[in-house]
């Protein structure tokens, strides 16, 4: 009797240890894969950004769009434009917008002002005609306005 008492003890014991061990070790896992999955989305936006203004050349032909807006939150805003293409003002650029007063909704035409490179129309200038706004986000040269320490 005292046999199984001790027995069941330990074996509860061991129960206790492995159930314990397996939270910690999951708990870490998610840490660490948390961590890489931020600095990666972090360093690489970072070094994808500085690549892509290091390799920028001149603007050469700025184009003048409609879109209308169809998304608006506090990651970006999302455009359609007259072609039936989506683009989207990411959540640096559209926090800058929004700290020169610029703001928009749901429905709301606007004008764009920018320029292709590659694949992707790079927005410069948005403008609300109906608010009476304006926001400049990239410069002549197409330079990144929100982030001053980008300019070499």
């Amino acid at each position: 009797m005292f046999k199984k008492m001790i027995l069941g003890t330990l074996f509860a014991g061991l129960i206790v240890i492995l159930v314990i061990g397996g939270i910690v070790r999951t708990r870490a896992k998610l840490d660490q894969a948390a961590e890489t999955a931020v600095s990666n989305s972090t360093t690489t936006g970072h070094e994808n950004h500085e690549d892509h203004e290091q390799q920028r050349t001149a603007v050469s032909e700025w184009q003048t769009v409609s879109a209308t807006v169809t998304n608006v939150r506090n990651q970006g805003l999302w455009l359609q434009l007259q072609t039936g293409s989506t683009v989207r003002i990411r959540k640096q650029p559209w926090t800058f917008a929004q700290s020169q007063g610029f703001t928009a909704q749901i429905g709301d035409v606007v004008t764009l002002t920018g320029y292709t490179d590659g694949a992707e129309f790079e927005i410069c200038v948005i403008e609300n005609p109906a608010a009476g706004q304006m926001a400049q986000l990239r410069d002549e040269n197409g330079r990144s306005l929100w982030n001053v320490h980008d300019e070499s």
